[in-house]
């Protein structure tokens, strides 16, 4: 094992994958640092402890989560013709369906590490208060700007993710989609 120079992004990687898969009290930082192919002092040397680096971990997940969940949602709303904002849930299925099967990894992380101010957890807020923005932003463009409608939106997102992995369900998503053309065309017949 040695202190290669991309020591910071193996580590990265390889706590996003483990706390995703194992949870974040199940890994360790052995196996962290076994995965990442570097020695426990490169782990200390770079985060200083489990808890900064799992944060940072999140936080670069939270990146390249939210630039792939507005790319591919405004990709599938091209295809289809519907709204950005219902075509996310066809995004989040598929996530379900094929990489994501553990649900969100922001989710989890913030009931697993439920304490006020841990960095971990206030990484996981981040990117769940990111994507509720990404929420508000679809909801604008689709012409409703309603702060009570953007919370609904929100938790059908969350619900997608927390019950489609929870029961490895990715239809939780579909479901969710139809709340959320419902309450649309609700907004729309007012």
């Amino acid at each position: 094992m040695t202190d290669r120079p991309n020591a910071h992004d193996a580590l990265l990687g390889a706590t996003n994958e483990l706390i995703y898969a194992r949870g974040i009290t199940g890994t360790g930082v052995d196996a962290i640092a076994a995965q990442a192919g570097v020695t426990k002092r490169t782990l200390y040397q770079h985060f200083g402890s489990k808890d900064r680096l799992v944060a940072e971990a999140l936080t670069d997940r939270n990146r390249r989560a939210l630039l792939a969940l507005e790319t591919n949602a405004r990709r599938r709303s091209e295809e289809t013709g519907e709204l950005v904002i219902l075509a996310l849930f066809d995004v989040i299925e598929n996530a379900l369906r094929t990489k994501t099967k553990a649900g969100c990894a922001f989710i989890n992380a913030s009931l697993e590490i439920n304490r006020p101010g841990h960095p971990v957890r206030e990484a996981a807020l981040a990117h769940l208060r990111a994507r509720e923005g990404l929420v508000q932003q679809f909801l604008t463009e689709a012409g409703v700007e309603d702060a009570d409608l953007a919370a609904q939106v929100t938790l059908l997102v969350d619900g997608a993710y927390a019950v489609g992995g929870s029961r490895r369900d990715p239809t939780a998503a579909r479901h969710a989609k139809a709340a959320v053309a419902a309450l649309l065309a609700s907004r729309v017949v007012s």
